[in-house]
C-alpha cells in the first residue's frame, strides 16, 4: 500500500525570485483535486502528499492527471533516512510487484547524508538481488526504482504518471473562452489553462434554430475542463436579437462576419465585467472561411484585449487527438449548430475587408443596445468539477 505521492513539476522549477508563488499555487491546486483524501505538503524541489489510510488510488490518479504544472507523479512509500531503514523498504515495497529485472537511481537533495548515491543504488540494489531473486539490468530493466533523500524522509517509488505539465491554473490571470460547443474551442480552453489561465466560460447560445434548447453539452464540456480549474462560471448568451438584426441589414456572404464580431465585443463585454485580461478562440488558421488570415483579421478588429488562439497552427486530426486525451471529444460531437451556420451564404465571404464590414455595421440601427441587452440577459451557471468522493458537485443557476 503506498503511503507517499510524489509530485513533480518542471516549468515552475525555472522561475526563479517567482517561483514560491507558482509552487504556492500548485500546492493550492492539488488540494483542490485532492480534496479530503491527502495532505499536502510542499517540500523542495517537489510536493508530497499523505493520502489517508482509506484513499483511492485510481481516483487521485485520474484527479492529478489534470491538474497543470504537475509534471509527473508516483505512487510511492516513504522510509527514514537510514540505509537500512531504505533496503528493507525498498524489498517490502517491491516484493507486491511482478517484475525480473530492475535499476536503481537514487539523488540527494540532502547532501549531507552520509552515503553516496551510487553506494546507495548498490546496496538498495544487492538487498532487492538477495531478498527478491531478481537480476540487476541497467540498460532496460522492467522497472527502476527511484529513491529520493530530503531533508526529512526518503521517498521511493517507480512508476512515473504523466501529468498535464505547464503552469497552475491562476498563475497567469484570467481570459474569456469562447464556447461554441465544437470540438475545437474545449481543446483551446485546455490548452490555455495548461499556460496557467483561470477561464471564464461564455457560450452563444443559437436561439434562432434553438429556441431555448438544452445546452446540456455546453454544461459537460464546462465540468469536464472544470477538473483542471474545479469551479467555472459558465454565461449563456441570448443571441436571437442579434441574429435578427443581422439577417435584417446585412448581406449574406458577409453575415458570418459580423455573427462573429458582435460575438467578439459580447465577450469583450464580458471580460471586462469578469476583469478578465483576454479572450481565447478555437480558431485554427484555414480550417473554416471564418479562419483565414483576412477573415481573422476583420473579426478579431473587435477586440479591444488581446486575442489568444492556441490551436492556430494545428490541423483537425492534432485537435481530436488532444480532444480524446482530455475527455471532451464525446460532448464535442453531440449534434449542436453554432450561431453562425444560421442563414448565411453556402459559400460565404472569405476575403473580408475591414472598411466593408464596418461599413455594413455602421448601417445597423441600435447595435450597441442590442449587445448590452444580450449581455444584460445572460444565464449564469456556476459549474463544479466532480468532487474526489465521486459525488457530483451542485449546479447552481
Amino acid at each position: 500500500m503506498f503511503d507517499r505521492i510524489i509530485i513533480h513539476y518542471s516549468e515552475i522549477g525555472i522561475k526563479g525570485k517567482n517561483r514560491s508563488f507558482f509552487e504556492n499555487q500548485l500546492v493550492r491546486r492539488i488540494k483542490q483535486a485532492l480534496g479530503e483524501q491527502a495532505r499536502v505538503h510542499k517540500r523542495y524541489g517537489r510536493i508530497v502528499c499523505v493520502p489517508e489510510p482509506d484513499a483511492d488510488a485510481a481516483r487521485i490518479s485520474d484527479a492529478l492527471r489534470r491538474v497543470p504544472g504537475i509534471a509527473h507523479f508516483s505512487m510511492g512509500c516513504a522510509a527514514e533516512k537510514d540505509l537500512e531503514a531504505i533496503r528493507e523498504k525498498a524489498v517490502g515495497m517491491l516484493s507486491e510487484m511482478d517484475f525480473t529485472s530492475f535499476g536503481v537511481k537514487s539523488r540527494r537533495s540532502d547532501k549531507s547524508f552520509p552515503v553516496n548515491s551510487n553506494e546507495i543504488n548498490r546496496q538498495v540494489g544487492s538487498s532487492i538481488v538477495l531478498g527478491l531473486d531478481k537480476k540487476v539490468n541497467l540498460t532496460d530493466p522492467d522497472l527502476w526504482l527511484h529513491i529520493e533523500l530530503t531533508h526529512d524522509e526518503a521517498l521511493l517509488y517507480s512508476t512515473k504518471i504523466s501529468g498535464p505539465g505547464g503552469l497552475p491554473v491562476g498563475t497567469s490571470g484570467k481570459a474569456v473562452v469562447s464556447l461554441s460547443g465544437g470540438i475545437d474551442s474545449p481543446v483551446a480552453a485546455w490548452m490555455m489553462m495548461k499556460r496557467g489561465c483561470e477561464l471564464v466560460f461564455g457560450h452563444i447560445r443559437n436561439e434562432t434554430q434553438f429556441a431555448g434548447g438544452a445546452v446540456g453539452k455546453i454544461e459537460n464540456l464546462v465540468a469536464t475542463l472544470s477538473r483542471s480549474q474545479r469551479r467555472s462560471k459558465l454565461y449563456i448568451f441570448p443571441f436571437g436579437d442579434i441574429q435578427r438584426h443581422i439577417i435584417a441589414f446585412v448581406p449574406a456572404k458577409e453575415r458570418m462576419i459580423i455573427y462573429r464580431r458582435c460575438m467578439m465585443r459580447l465577450l469583450n463585454m464580458l471580460a471586462e465585467k469578469e476583469k478578465a485580461g483576454a479572450i481565447v478562440t478555437g480558431d485554427s488558421l484555414g480550417q473554416v472561411a471564418s479562419q483565414t488570415m483576412d477573415n481573422m483579421l476583420c473579426i478579431q478588429a473587435a477586440s479591444k484585449r488581446p486575442v489568444l488562439a492556441p490551436l492556430v497552427g494545428l490541423n483537425k486530426e492534432e485537435i481530436i487527438t488532444i480532444a480524446e486525451r482530455v475527455g471532451t471529444f464525446e460532448d464535442s460531437i453531440q449534434p449542436y449548430p453554432d450561431c453562425c451556420s444560421f442563414m448565411i451564404a453556402p459559400h460565404p465571404d472569405t476575403r473580408a475587408r475591414l472598411p466593408d464590414i464596418e461599413r455594413f455595421e455602421a448601417a445597423m440601427p441600435q447595435l450597441d443596445e442590442l449587445l448590452q441587452a444580450c449581455l444584460d440577459g445572460a444565464e449564469l451557471r456556476i459549474i463544479d468539477a466532480e468532487t474526489p468522493d465521486g459525488a457530483e458537485s451542485e449546479t447552481k443557476t
